[in-house]
């Protein structure tokens, strides 16, 4: 699937539950859709994991993460869900950018395709466009408070925020 497909499928969610600001309540979407979530203690960088079992699906998230990292995982497993990933997913430690090394190497389309996902759903682009100072657009800098409080208000890690203004094109990279 294509980012623009991807952004559009994303955009639809928000409006089928009429979400319009951040931070954009994942695990409340996740439920709706039918997915309950369990936080569960996994050993090593096992994030998350996308369950199916005797006809049900559920979201296995790492309680033992910070809540970004749970947010983003929830997101990402809603993704497989949402973009009809056919078999089960445990998904390793990634970021928005720098995924697990199934996705990093570019290699399977269905985990880019879910960090995408997760990315445009946690930091919506057209939240991100009003959230921001005009002045701010394209600009080389934006002063690590004002990076901290738009990732406190999206509950994304500061760097997950700046890697995904860098790639909508509203930050340049440093």
């Amino acid at each position: 699937m294509r980012p623009p497909e991807i952004e559009q499928r994303v955009e639809q969610l928000l409006r089928k539950y009429n979400i319009n600001d951040g931070p954009v309540p994942v695990e409340r979407i996740a439920e709706a859709e039918g997915l309950p979530i369990i936080e569960t203690a996994y050993a090593g960088e096992v994030s998350g994991a996308l369950i199916r079992s005797n006809g049900m699906t559920g979201i296995a998230v790492n309680s033992a993460h910070p809540q970004t990292r749970r947010r983003f995982t929830v997101a990402h497993e809603l993704a497989h869900f949402a973009l009809n990933h056919e078999g089960e997913y445990i998904d390793s430690r990634f970021t928005v950018i720098r995924r697990d090394g199934r996705s990093s190497d570019a290699t399977d389309k269905k985990e880019i395709e879910a960090n995408a996902f997760a990315a445009n759903l946690l930091m919506p682009t057209e939240f991100l466009y009003r959230d921001l100072k005009p002045s701010y657009r394209g600009e080389a800098h934006l002063s690590d408070n004002d990076l901290k409080m738009l990732a406190r208000k999206y509950r994304v890690s500061p760097l997950a925020m700046q890697y995904r203004l860098v790639n909508l094109g509203l930050l340049s990279p440093e």
